[in-house]
C-alpha cells in the first residue's frame, strides 16, 4: 500500500526558512549600497577639505578652525561609517553561517536513512557548546583588535591636531 521503505525519509521543509534567508540578503546587499554611498560622501569630501588646505595658506587662525571643525566632522563620518561596516560585516558573516547551516540540513535530509547523522546527544552538544565558546572567544578577540585601531587612530588625530598648533 502506501509503507515507507527504510531510504525514505520525510524531508524537512526548508522553503520558508530559505526565503528568510534570501529576503535578509536582499536587505542586507541594500544596506551595504547604501553604505557604500556614504562612504563615497565622506571620501569626497575628505578629498575637497585636503584640497581646500593644500591651496589654501594657513596664516589666519579663523580659517585654521574652521579646517579643524571640518575636519572632526568628517573624522565622526568615518568613525560612524566603520562602526557600520563592521556591523554589516558581522551580519554577513551571520547570514552565511545560517545559509551553510539550511544548505547542510538540505544534504542531510537527502541521504539515505542509514546514513542520517547521529541524533543529537550530550557529548555532541558538548562538542558543539566547546565551539560556540571558542566562537565567541574569536569574537572578542576582533572586538579587541577593533577598539586597539580606533584607539590608534584616536591617537594618530590627536598627534596630527597638536603637530598643527
Amino acid at each position: 500500500m502506501n509503507e515507507r521503505t527504510e531510504d525514505e525519509v520525510p524531508a524537512k521543509d526548508l522553503g520558508t526558512e530559505q526565503t528568510l534567508a534570501d529576503l535578509e540578503q536582499v536587505l542586507a546587499d541594500r544596506a551595504q549600497l547604501l553604505s557604500d554611498r556614504d562612504q563615497a560622501r565622506v571620501d569626497t569630501e575628505q578629498a575637497e577639505l585636503d584640497a581646500e588646505r593644500r591651496n589654501f595658506g594657513s596664516d589666519e587662525l579663523v580659517t585654521d578652525a574652521r579646517f579643524d571643525d571640518r575636519q572632526a566632522r568628517l573624522d565622526r563620518s568615518q568613525a560612524t561609517e566603520d562602526a557600520q561596516q563592521e556591523a554589516i560585516d558581522h551580519s554577513q558573516t551571520a547570514r552565511d553561517t545560517h545559509q551553510d547551516a539550511i544548505d547542510e540540513q538540505r544534504i542531510a535530509d537527502a541521504l539515505p536513512a542509514s546514513e542520517q547523522p547521529a541524533p543529537k546527544t550530550s557529548s555532541n552538544q558538548k562538542q558543539a557548546a566547546h565551539d560556540r565558546a571558542g566562537a565567541t572567544r574569536s569574537r572578542a578577540e576582533a572586538a579587541l583588535l577593533r577598539a586597539q585601531a580606533a584607539l590608534s587612530r584616536a591617537e594618530a588625530s590627536e598627534k596630527r591636531l597638536s603637530d598643527e598648533v
